[in-house]
């Protein structure tokens, strides 16, 4: 019971806030029935307008998707010359098969001996066609007329007069008069071309022997290879390399020219000379379209190359003056001039190398980047032996181990050292045998250079045992050990030999004299000839 105040409060504010039109009824409208039933009529208001006209053609274009799909329609071509399109199908016949067999169809009535003016244009009720008295030869639908916005029968009459005028044209052109003509052109381009040919040796020939007496007159004296590469002799072998390949060039070029001409001429093998000249024309456009847009990247390489070159060219002919004594740098040996230009060369093309794959477009492209890094990998991989054994020339050509010349021992090796190499050094022992040392094992061992010892201190030590049975005092034999140490070729007189005792071995007593010489070379031989000498004085006295 307490609800009912407020359902009645409810029902009053709706009452009072609705407007009074919302709660009336809506308007009934009669509908053309009753107003019948009445016998009142419908009629349209004065200002409606009247219903346009349409062409039937754009009602097929509107709700036609064949036609939206076939815009660019099919070609009908004769001798590879395209005379119209066709845009609809026929009945099951595609669009493509149609086109191909109005093609085939055109193209065998070109070739009969039928009259032109035996063609007519004949309609249907949903096609015009175009015959010959045996034969329809093509037709156009509403739709093909559609596409090129005319009606069947002005489409009809501009295809008939296509192919009336195509027609002549190519009988007039494979008559035998024409064919005969055509025949007497290419005889005529072909001693044109024969004269261009002999007339283009001729010059060629003269230019060639311009060069040779270039090259003759002026060939260069100077040892100086900076000279050598901009003298008058080495550019005109430069020109003549060019000469020759223009030569080949405008050779091939007139060959080419005149076989797609020649082919030009007749008409069955007129397509092979557009194909002949497209086949060339067209990559020779795509490449010159690429080499322009390459120019800048090819200017930046050939500035590259040229700096590179001529900085290498500079290297040379300074480091070859330093090592000949003819340039000399304070603090900077003679010896060093020969590696330090490798190295110069080597940092010189690494240098180049990084600057190209920095400047050329093609470097800059993600596989080419991946194959860059793996060849890299790669190379650093397999090259850590040899590059231990160019870093070791390096150490040993800079710390002046040894010169080519020397005579050293290293390890259990001892000679002549014949080669300094970047991997490996070469040296002739006593028995005329090289032996070829890897330089890290070279700088991992005891080197001892007996050239630079006499250089330095004037002379050698040569030290030679000798073992007698019976005890005998060094006085006793000092004087006849120095006179036959002192007689033996290559032994210096000062210092005086020194005779002394060592350890005994098998029973025998053992000595060692100690002479000085100054000829490293044949220190082995000197040592061999002083321990013969010895023996014999000894053995003239009856000490053995």
């Amino acid at each position: 019971m307490r609800s009912i105040p407020f359902i009645l409060l409810l029902l009053l504010l709706t009452v009072t806030l609705c407007p009074v039109g919302s709660m009336a009824a809506p308007e009934r409208v009669p509908d053309a029935a009753s107003l019948e039933a009445s016998g009142e009529k419908l009629q349209a208001p004065d200002d409606f307008p009247l219903p346009e006209r349409i062409d039937d053609r754009e009602v097929i274009r509107a709700f036609s998707d064949s036609l939206v799909q076939q815009q660019r329609g099919a070609p009908v071509t004769v001798n590879n010359h395209e005379l119209f399109r066709l845009y609809d199908t026929i009945g099951d016949i595609t669009l493509e098969r149609r086109a191909e067999k109005t093609s085939e169809r055109l193209n065998d009535f070109f070739r009969s001996r039928i009259p032109i003016d035996s063609l007519s244009i004949v309609e249907g009720h949903k096609l015009t066609a175009i015959r010959t008295p045996d034969n329809i030869i093509t037709a156009f639908s509403d739709l093909d007329a559609i596409a090129q916005q005319l009606t069947r029968r002005e489409l009809a009459e501009e295809a008939f007069g296509t192919i009336a005028l195509q027609t002549g044209k190519f009988r007039e052109e494979t008559s035998g008069r024409n064919i005969l003509f055509s025949l007497l052109k290419s005889l005529a381009l072909l001693l044109a071309l024969s004269v261009v040919w002999h007339y283009m040796n001729i010059l060629f020939t003269f230019i060639d022997g311009w060069i040779q007496k270039l090259r003759l007159h002026h060939k260069a004296d100077s040892d100086n290879k900076l000279l050598q590469l901009i003298a008058p002799d080495h550019l005109a072998s430069i020109f003549s390399w060019m000469m020759r390949l223009l030569e080949l060039f405008l050779k091939i070029l007139l060959i080419y020219a005149y076989l797609a001409t020649v082919l030009s001429f007749f008409p069955w093998t007129r397509d092979l000379s557009t194909n002949l000249l497209s086949f060339v024309l067209q990559p020779a456009g795509k490449l010159l379209q690429e080499f322009f847009s390459f120019l800048p990247s090819l200017v930046v390489v050939i500035f590259l190359f040229t700096v590179v070159r001529y900085l290498g060219k500079f290297s040379d002919v300074v480091f070859i003056n330093i090592a000949r004594g003819e340039l000399k740098f304070v603090g900077f040996e003679q010896e060093w001039a020969e590696p330090t230009r490798k190295i110069v060369k080597i940092v010189l093309y690494l240098l180049l190398s990084f600057l190209l794959l920095a400047s050329l477009p093609i470097f800059n492209s993600p596989p080419s980047l991946i194959i860059l890094v793996m060849f890299g990998i790669t190379f650093s991989l397999s090259a850590v032996p040899s590059m231990k054994n160019v870093l070791s020339s390096v150490m040993l050509n800079y710390t002046g181990s040894f010169r080519k010349g020397d005579q050293i021992a290293i390890g259990n090796v001892r000679g002549e050292v014949v080669s300094k190499g970047l991997l490996v050094t070469k040296i002739r022992n006593r028995k005329n045998e090289v032996v070829i040392l890897p330089n890290r094992d070279v700088i991992g061992s005891k080197i001892i250079n007996y050239t630079e010892s006499v250089q330095k201190n004037g002379h050698l030590s040569v030290e030679v045992p000798f073992y007698l049975f019976r005890h005998v005092k060094i006085e006793e034999i000092r004087e006849k050990v120095a006179e036959a140490t002192l007689g033996t070729d290559g032994i210096m007189l000062d210092p005086k030999p020194v005779l002394r005792r060592i350890a005994d071995r098998n029973g025998k007593y053992g000595y060692l004299v100690k002479a000085n010489t100054g000829q490293a070379r044949d220190i082995e031989a000197i040592a061999s000839r002083m321990e013969q000498h010895i023996r014999e004085r000894l053995l003239a006295d009856n000490i053995n």
